[in-house]
């Protein structure tokens, strides 16, 4: 049987944060927020990535044509968000430039799984490229046959419409052939 030690020591909890900063990052921050976390008992801190310049950054939609550096921070001690934002804030940051996210927020969850559908799915790896191309018949999405076929549709459409709407097929007035001007100077017609 285990003592009450063993199960404390294999019960030991950890608390996943990332911290997203997007624009520049000022001098000695990483340094800086590990000797912050310290008094939460830091286990890891480090950059994981930055993204490119991106004109809207996602989790900051107020910002424009920014990166954004994102950094994991596993802590030992029991902290919430609110608690680290504090702290960065404390730094000298403003708060629109940082985000800091728990690994289990739903946010969070579903960029993770975007992430590995992205990573995992490789789009030119196909070495037999007829394979999927085989199903798609062209002359039914291209050419003129498809065209003729196109407008018939748009007009068959246009007069089901106008029935609808009670109104007549609309005609374009017929023409008033204007006398004046149908002779010549010269004197033929």
């Amino acid at each position: 049987m285990k003592t009450f030690k063993e199960y404390l020591t294999e019960s030991k909890k950890v608390y996943n944060f990332k911290v997203k900063v997007a624009g520049e990052i000022p001098e000695n921050f990483e340094t800086d927020l590990k000797s912050r976390m310290e008094k939460y008992k830091v286990v890891t801190l480090n950059k994981m990535k930055t993204t490119p310049v991106q004109k809207v950054p996602l989790d900051f939609p107020e910002l424009t044509n920014k990166e954004v550096t994102v950094y994991e921070v596993i802590l030992e001690y029991p902290v919430t968000g609110p608690e680290l934002v504090k702290e960065i804030k404390d730094m000298g940051l403003m708060e629109t430039c940082f985000r800091v996210r728990g690994s289990e927020e739903p946010g969070e969850i579903d960029q993770l799984s975007l992430d590995k559908e992205q990573s995992d799915e490789a789009l030119l790896d196909e070495t037999d490229m007829d394979k999927g191309n085989s199903k798609i018949k062209h002359k039914d999405y291209f050419g003129d046959e498809f065209n003729k076929g196109f407008l018939k549709d748009l007009s068959k459409a246009a007069k089901e419409r106008s029935k609808e709407e009670g109104k007549g097929e609309y005609k374009l007035p017929s023409a008033k052939e204007d006398k004046v001007g149908k002779k010549s100077a010269i004197g033929s017609q």
